[in-house]
């Protein structure tokens, strides 16, 4: 019987190949963490200068779209490549140099 060499899941696939494999990954994964630490650091920074009248509001509407849509793309980026080389089976193929 043929072996197997699809990942587990999205989880698995992400945490061994994708993030832990190469340097790109890991800058991926620290700018994940990154996107999680502004998230959570910035607004209230930025609402307090709001409240206190010194920025425009619509500095503060930029700032949560900037803000949430980085996170949202570098998280999201590694479930598209994912979707996309499961659909092409690419770990069953016979030509790719998997070790």
């Amino acid at each position: 019987m043929k072996e197997e060499k699809t990942p587990k899941n999205y989880i698995h696939w992400v945490f061994t190949d994708h993030y832990f494999n190469n340097g790109k990954g890991i800058g991926k994964f620290i700018g994940m963490l990154y996107g999680i630490f502004q998230v959570i650091y910035i607004p209230p920074i930025v609402l307090e200068e709001y409240y206190g009248g010194w920025i425009p509001l619509f500095t503060v509407i930029l700032m949560y779209i900037t803000i949430w849509g980085f996170l949202v793309g570098i998280t999201l980026q590694p479930y598209n490549i994912y979707r996309k080389l499961k659909r092409m089976d690419w770990w069953n193929k016979k030509k790719n140099n998997l070790k």
